[in-house]
């Protein structure tokens, strides 16, 4: 065992252990030394490079800011819809590129004056973009189910009544009640109401009257009937879509909207209709009329002199005497009848058929709107008479599912009716229903080929795909 100093009481084995400490210490601190260099000389080349980023200056930020804006204003004006508060869409989306672009659509009222809510609990959303907006008129679009949040969204909104310009309000009954004021509406051109959550019957008599001061109020949509009525300043509207509705509601309205140059109706059927010796309404302005298929008991008691456009909602089969009620309204009216519309459901459709024997020759446009389970096919067999509609000029075919004999039938159709010389454009949308179908609902390839032909001899043809899990609409060929 070895003997301890007597000076320091340490063994020579401690000695050579903190001999060894203080060798290890040395290199850690030399290796320490190293990184601080290497950390320093980092920094330094990361401050060079930082500074040389910061010099670079990327075209467009050099713009004006009022350029900037002018540039996010079309941004938003391009998609036509109100937008929905999304991080990924502007006007959101461009407050997150850097700073500056924030400052600049923060301060743009015109990216803040439109948007969609649709069941949302975030009413500070909402109070943002009505604080943006700042003295522009404004068009928003809010459905809500819940009673609480809708009233939040009312109480955010009042103030700025004198702002409304386009409102659509899809509130559960109760909240809508509260629209019955006084509030100046000076700016409100168009309003849309419905009802969204229970309700009742229940003091269906009483009358709310809003937009008495609307002076500029000209086009209406009203689907709150017979639950919740309103009395609208009727006279000055041009534009009108009533729904759930009865019969005697309807002339009721009508009978107040002199000046309509289009009307949409959808009714629930009942109601007293006028006495069979009572003259017939008459809209001497009404140029477009959509009406349900089963709306045809209400025909004979209009007359519409200037009525040009027809659209049939197909809600039942259209019999012999739905046929002779619509040529009739036509021929009374002495109509000049060019364009026509059919939204048909069923998958062998009639109404096809009894609508081209109702309907004059001189149908110039026709669209065709194909629900899920209408069949194509037979309806473009009926076209390929040349007896029907010999004037035709457009034709739009929209919706529905198309498969191998669609395609075939189409192209076979379009020279046919080029070959007559009359037939100017057609127009295909393809609305996918689901992931699964989507491959199957897209035009064939084999058939492109054909439509190429017939737009290299003069057709103008668009055919284009939209569906739900789908992004904007894509355009397979547009010469239109």
């Amino acid at each position: 065992m070895a003997t301890p100093c007597v000076r320091c009481g340490l063994s020579p084995t401690t000695e050579r252990t903190t001999e060894s400490n203080h060798g290890a210490r040395d290199l850690l601190r030399h290796r320490l030394a190293q990184l601080d260099t290497l950390i320093a000389t980092l920094s330094a080349e990361r401050a060079r490079l930082q500074a040389q980023s910061d010099s670079i200056v990327y075209p467009v930020l050099c713009l004006p800011p009022e350029l900037t804006s002018l540039i996010f204003i079309h941004c938003i004006q391009s998609t036509g819809d109100l937008p929905h508060p999304s991080p990924i869409g502007a006007p959101l989306l461009l407050t997150q590129i850097c700073r500056q672009w924030r400052e600049i659509a923060v301060n743009t009222p015109e990216l803040w004056q439109s948007i969609a809510l649709v069941d949302t609990r975030s009413v500070e959303v909402f109070k943002t973009w009505l604080s943006r907006s700042g003295s522009l008129p404004l068009s928003f679009s809010l459905n809500c189910v819940d009673p609480i949040h809708a009233a939040s969204l009312i109480d955010a909104c009042m103030p700025h009544a004198h702002r409304w310009q386009d409102v659509e309000l899809a509130l559960p009954a109760r909240v809508l009640k509260r629209l019955d004021c006084a509030a100046p509406l000076l700016m409100l051109r168009r309003i849309s109401l419905s009802l969204r959550g229970p309700f009742s019957r229940e003091g269906a008599v009483d009358v709310h009257r809003i937009a008495s001061s609307a002076v500029l109020l000209r086009q209406a949509i009203v689907n709150t009937y017979p639950d919740l009525r309103f009395d609208l300043p009727w006279a000055k509207l041009t534009a009108l879509t009533l729904g759930r509705l009865d019969d005697a509601d309807f002339f009721a309205i009508v009978k107040l909207c002199p000046d309509l140059v289009t009307l949409d109706i959808t009714t629930t059927g009942g109601g007293a209709l006028p006495d069979s010796d009572t003259a017939p309404l008459t809209l001497a302005a009404l140029e477009s009329f959509a009406f349900p298929s089963d709306f045809c008991s209400v025909l004979p008691f209009l007359l519409l002199p200037r009525l040009t456009h027809i659209n049939i909602r197909e809600t039942v089969f259209l019999d012999a005497d739905h046929a002779t009620a619509l040529r009739a309204l036509i021929r009374r009216s002495s109509a000049a009848i060019h364009r026509l519309t059919l939204q048909l459901k069923y998958p062998v459709s009639r109404t096809l058929e009894r609508c081209l024997d109702a309907v004059p020759a001189s149908i110039r446009v026709l669209t065709l709107r194909c629900g899920n389970a209408t069949k194509v096919a037979p309806l473009l067999a009926v076209l390929r008479n040349p007896d029907v509609l010999p004037a035709l000029k457009t034709l739009s075919i929209g919706g529905g599912r198309l498969f191998d004999d669609d395609y075939a039938e189409i192209p076979a159709l379009l020279r046919e009716r080029r070959l007559s010389g009359v037939l100017e454009s057609f127009a295909l949308l393809v609305e996918t229903y689901g992931r699964l179908d989507a491959a199957r609902d897209l035009p064939r390839i084999r058939a492109m080929p054909r439509f190429r032909a017939l737009a290299a001899e003069g057709l103008r043809i668009r055919i284009a795909v939209a569906g739900k899990f789908r992004v904007g609409t894509e355009v397979l060929m547009d010469t239109l």
